[in-house]
């Protein structure tokens, strides 16, 4: 339990002087906030979502049988980044999350507020925003997790979390041109 809180007191610690440091640095910025290559308005909001069709003998006579997966952003001048992470596969239950984090421009580091099957969790979750995709930070091997004393469930190493991936990522889509239908 004391290696918990002392875990959860420097990532505390770590975070906030990430943000000092960050904020110090967005003071020439004005009101735009740079995302590689990309850049948004303060309360600017970044959409991605990755859809892959059902294959027909799993899909039967469902015309929109789709595994999709919806991250919406916000990102506001001050680095804050609120938003939503829903996962919605195919004739099975869907995992509705609430996001609040932080982000330096490049890494998104949150805590979820999740939903699924009648289950409500809060853990930590990372992006990475490249170019006009966001990927999903996954664990290459058991990365070890503790429930701090606000019960968010946290990496105790985020150092082990792997980005680099081309077989899965969210590409980045027009927020209006989104059917919030099947993503909502």
């Amino acid at each position: 339990m004391k290696k918990q809180k002392t875990l959860f007191i420097a990532l505390a610690i770590i975070i906030f002087i990430g943000i000092l440091l960050f904020n110090k640095n967005s003071s020439e910025r004005k009101d735009t906030v740079q995302v590689e290559n990309s850049s948004f308005q303060e309360n600017g909001q970044m959409c991605f979502l990755y859809e892959q069709e059902v294959p027909i003998e799993l899909a039967g006579d469902f015309s929109d049988a789709y595994n999709r997966e919806y991250i919406e952003l916000t990102i506001k001048e001050d680095s804050n980044v609120a938003g939503i992470h829903n996962i919605i596969p195919f004739g099975t239950d869907s995992n509705f999350a609430t996001l609040i984090g932080v982000t330096d421009g490049k890494f998104v580091n949150i805590i979820a507020t999740a939903n699924a099957e009648g289950t409500t969790w809060r853990e930590q979750r990372l992006y990475l925003i490249q170019e006009d995709k966001l990927l999903v930070g996954y664990q290459p091997v058991y990365v070890p997790r503790y429930e701090n004393e606000n019960g968010i469930f946290m990496y105790e190493d985020i150092n082990k979390i792997i980005f680099e991936t081309e077989e899965f990522y969210l590409p980045k889509v027009d927020c209006e041109s989104v059917d919030r239908s099947l993503v909502l």
